[in-house]
């Protein structure tokens, strides 16, 4: 009887705690914490940033920030400068030819440092092809002279007078140009050996933008 009584004694004593009666103090087995899910980064849809715009809001502060990159060899401001559609046409004559001229749009302008040779027209003369890296052209054809130090400046008006016929108003029409003008460096040449650099611009969505870098100088 009293191993009865033990044995109930005992039995109470695991009922009292462990619950096991169905009370609300019952264990309940504790939930693994879930795991963290970190956020999911969308890519980004925006575009990667272009190569600045220029700001330039007339066409004479336009010529001049591009005289100004020419003189410096900043190729980074010419480029910015490339009329979008259009590109940059090179002519090492006032009289364009429009079937060889040599155009580069924005990004394909080449570095001074390519050795690659291009054909850029023929010799006055001579007729020889002109065959020049951009580095050569550049310093024959581009900036051979001090233009951002010119005698003169001609603003829709050609100031080099010769033999060529000047044909940039048809090439481009519409455009406004500016004529950087020397008129002459040896006065045994009376004038003859004058020099013009001319920069053809022309408007887009108000924007003014460069189409042509036309060289000019007395042609035979």
């Amino acid at each position: 009887m009293l191993r009865q009584l033990s044995i109930l004694t005992v039995l109470l004593l695991l009922s009292g705690c462990f619950g096991l009666g169905g009370n609300d103090n019952s264990l309940s087995p504790v939930p693994d914490p879930s795991p963290t899910t970190s956020p999911s980064v969308e890519p980004s849809s925006s575009p990667a940033p272009s190569p600045s715009a220029p700001h330039a809001a007339t066409a004479e502060e336009a010529a001049k920030a591009i005289m100004t990159a020419l003189q410096q060899q900043d190729l980074t401001t010419l480029t910015s400068y490339i009329h979008p559609e259009k590109g940059l046409l090179f002519s090492p004559y006032a009289h364009i030819e429009t079937d060889i001229a040599i155009t580069f749009h924005s990004g394909e302008l080449p570095t001074l440092e390519d050795p690659k040779a291009y054909e850029w027209g023929s010799f006055d003369g001579s007729g020889e092809p002109i065959s020049l890296s951009f580095s050569d052209y550049y310093k024959k054809f581009i900036y051979d002279q001090n233009f951002a130090e010119a005698d003169a400046i001609g603003h829709n008006e050609v100031l080099g007078q010769g033999n060529t016929l000047v044909n940039i108003q048809d090439v481009f029409q519409g455009s406004t140009f500016f004529d950087y003008h020397f008129n002459g460096f040896d006065p045994e040449y009376r004038g003859m050996d004058w020099e013009s650099l001319i920069l053809v611009l022309e408007q887009q969505d108000g924007t003014w933008y460069i189409s042509a870098i036309v060289h000019s100088q007395w042609t035979i």
